[in-house]
């Protein structure tokens, strides 16, 4: 079987988005039989060394699926996975609307497409606040409808749909989706290679004895970084020596728009005007390793919560535990006995608590452990090819 998976592959020295996740996933598919080619967006930037082949097929904007259909008569997979994040095939609306003409243009010529949708919000969850945290353009009501639309559409026309999480089986069927065509695939343990922690922090020029929370990952509005370093301050002003290692990194997707590059130098400001606050800035992949190790724990502000964690998984699997607010606890009840209200007295709390009790503590280590049990599986290989398998059957 030949699979073209059509993902943002991750590159050398930049961030993309869900990249890891497509190359690990094509790595076991490799091993376990599988032809697969990762199908990249065109650019200049060197792709970290990935185990299986990575063509630069589409450019991105309004015309990606144009560049895609023609690889797909070029190389005639057997199978064309698509991984769905927003706008993965162009910023803005363009992605989305080529999004829309790829799974038309797939449909009409009778092509095998598998989507992985990694989130799908809640029509309650698009409120003019997600609006404005995702510097979205348009109001609420026609988000809503929008997105509405491209998940029914990209489910709707896929021969087999995989999600992580049994929640996004209930919104698709709400929008239409046959429960039939939709599988729940737990997600992978992400890479880790553990640095011993004194060594980690010597090489990251860290201070050895220090209580170290790190957050990293890209900075958006959803993410509650401005909460996160009003509760450091609210630290510094108790005279609490706990530090933040704050790796925020400027998004890809929406870099150069004005408004987010001026609230990404303000939260560098803000950063960089704090004593207990350590800013890097984007941490790089081959980097990440020592800076997860170096940590007692990672925290996950959230103001809302999303499906797909980059940033939470890579916790898990270096087996780090992690603090969550209480957006992200309703959604994930292991971790509720840490969780915190995302106020700065609640962050600055939920801080203290996890370092100066330790029962508290203790709680935290085991539920993120309980967790990390829960939310990877083994059988992601199996369970894809067999989903591959089934799309190949219901055509012939």
């Amino acid at each position: 079987m030949k699979v073209a998976l059509v993902c943002i592959a991750p590159l050398r020295d930049a961030g993309t988005v869900g990249g890891t996740y497509s190359a690990v996933l094509a790595e076991g598919l490799q091993a376990d039989g599988v032809e697969v080619e990762l199908w990249s967006r065109v650019c200049d930037e060197p792709h970290a060394p990935v185990g299986v082949p990575v063509l630069q097929v589409w450019r991105s904007g309004l015309f990606a699926w144009w560049d895609i259909v023609r690889a797909v008569r070029a190389r005639k997979p057997d199978v064309v996975h698509f991984q769905h994040y927003f706008f993965v095939l162009g910023n803005s609306a363009a992605g989305e609307v080529s999004t829309i003409a790829l799974m038309f243009a797939l449909a009409l010529m009778r092509v095998r497409v598998v989507s992985t949708l990694h989130d799908v919000p809640g029509r309650a969850q698009i409120t003019p606040a997600y609006v404005r945290m995702h510097s979205y353009r348009y109001p609420a009501w026609f988000i809503r409808l929008a997105l509405g639309w491209t998940f029914r559409i990209v489910a709707g026309l896929s021969r087999k749909t995989i999600v992580h999480q049994a929640v996004f089986v209930d919104r698709l069927a709400e929008l239409g989706v046959p429960r039939e065509k939709i599988d729940v695939i737990a997600h992978m343990a992400l890479p880790s290679r553990p640095v011993e922690r004194s060594a980690a922090r010597t090489e990251l020029g860290l201070p050895a004895d220090a209580q170290i929370v790190l957050f990293f990952g890209y900075a958006t509005g959803y993410k509650g970084i401005e909460e996160l370093l009003a509760g450091f301050a609210v630290l510094a002003e108790r005279g609490r020596r706990f530090v933040l290692v704050l790796g925020a990194g400027v998004h890809p997707k929406i870099f150069a728009d004005p408004a987010y590059r001026a609230f990404y130098e303000r939260l560098r400001a803000s950063a960089d005007a704090l004593p207990n606050v350590e800013f890097v800035g984007f941490i790089e992949s081959d980097r990440l390793d020592a800076y997860i190790s170096a940590a007692d724990a990672g925290i996950l502000p959230y103001v809302e919560y999303h499906g797909a964690s980059g940033p939470m998984y890579f916790y898990l699997s270096h087996r780090r535990p992690v603090l969550v607010s209480e957006q992200i606890a309703d959604h994930t009840p292991e971790l509720c006995a840490g969780a915190f209200a995302t106020t700065p007295d609640g962050i600055a709390t939920a801080v203290e608590r996890f370092f100066d009790d330790p029962s508290v503590g203790a709680a935290i280590v085991e539920a993120s452990e309980l967790l990390r049990e829960s939310v990877f599986a083994n059988e992601y290989v199996e369970l894809t090819r067999a989903a591959y398998d089934q799309a190949v059957r219901e055509s012939e």
